[in-house]
């Protein structure tokens, strides 16, 4: 799979679990956002990352400097892997979810 491949699909599995308009960015200059989506009136961007090993604070900084590039008001990193502790610890002082692989599985098991 490529990472425009898995982009694709979980914009799929967001959309079968109640976000709304989800819609994938252009594959080049996305501005670290590659799934806008919608749930409850709330506007996320959503940076996606398929990796075979941790993923770090990059990630992070993508999503927070990619939502306000995109107006939204949650940025969030999904992966099927796991994250750094310091790309936690960045989350967490600038308010990015972080979606691991336990979160991706859930959302499959869920259509």
């Amino acid at each position: 799979m490529t990472g425009y491949d898995f982009e694709k699909y979980c914009a799929r599995l967001l959309s079968l679990n109640g976000f709304t308009s989800v819609s994938v960015t252009k594959d080049s200059g996305d501005q670290g956002i590659d799934i806008i989506a919608f749930k409850e009136n709330v506007k996320y961007g959503i940076q996606c990352k398929l990796y075979s090993s941790r993923v770090g604070n990059s990630a992070v900084q993508e999503a927070y400097s990619g939502k306000d590039f995109y107006k939204c008001q949650i940025g969030a990193v999904l992966t099927n892997n796991e994250f750094t502790d310091s790309a936690k610890e960045l989350a967490d002082s600038l308010g990015v979810l972080l979606w691991n692989g336990n979160f991706l599985n859930q959302l499959q098991q869920h259509i």
